[in-house]
C-alpha cells in the first residue's frame, strides 16, 4: 500500500479514455461490494457504460447479460481498482472476451496472487521510487521547492532512508 497504484491508474484512465467510446472507472471495488455487494459493483459498470436506463437490473444473471450483450462490439476501458479477493471478479464478471476488439480492463490490487489466479495477460508491479525521486518528491512536498532547505538536509536524509522510497511514507 502506498506505492502509488491508485494514482496511475487515474492518471491513465484520465489520458486515455477518450480514446474509447465506452470507459468505466471503479475506484474502490472492496468498498462498493461491503455496502451493496456484487450487483452494485454491476449496476457502476453499467450506469458509467450505458446509462441510468439499465439500472433496474435486479440480479447478477440479468446484469452480466446486459454487460455481455451491450457491450460486445464496443471497444472499452474498464479500470477496477482495489480488488481483494478473487471472488469479487469473479463475481462482477466482466470478461475481455465480451467486449470489442482493441478493449482493456486493468486490474488494480495489493495482491498479485489474485491477479494471477484470474488470469491476467500483464502484471504491472509498481516500483518504489529511486532516491533521486524520492528526494525531488518529498522536497516538493515537504519544502514546495526542487532541493533540500540546508538546514533540513539532515533530517531529510534520515526521513528519505527511513520511507525507502515509498511516496505515501515520502
Amino acid at each position: 500500500g502506498g506505492v502509488g497504484k491508485t494514482t496511475l491508474a487515474t492518471v491513465l484512465y484520465n489520458k486515455i479514455s477518450h480514446q474509447f467510446p465506452v470507459y468505466c472507472r471503479i475506484a474502490d471495488l472492496s468498498k462498493i461490494y461491503r455496502h451493496d455487494g456484487p450487483i452494485g459493483a454491476q449496476k457502476q459498470i453499467l450506469l458509467q457504460t450505458l446509462g441510468e436506463e439499465y439500472l433496474q437490473t435486479c440480479n447478477l444473471h440479468n446484469a452480466s447479460n446486459l454487460i455481455q450483450n451491450r457491450l460486445c462490439r464496443e471497444k472499452a476501458i474498464i479500470i477496477i481498482d482495489n480488488v481483494d479477493q478473487i471472488e469479487q471478479l469473479e463475481k462482477l464478471d466482466v470478461r475481455r472476451e465480451w467486449l470489442g476488439a482493441g478493449s482493456r480492463v486493468v486490474i488494480i490490487s495489493r495482491d498479485e496472487h489474485i491477479l494471477k489466479e484470474y488470469g491476467v495477460d500483464v502484471v504491472y508491479k509498481v516500483p518504489l521510487l529511486n532516491k533521486s525521486d524520492s528526494l525531488q518528491f518529498f522536497c516538493r512536498k515537504a519544502f514546495k521547492l526542487d532541493h533540500i532547505m540546508s538546514s533540513y538536509d539532515k533530517v531529510a536524509f534520515d526521513i528519505l532512508r527511513y520511507a525507502n522510497g515509498l511516496p505515501l511514507a515520502l
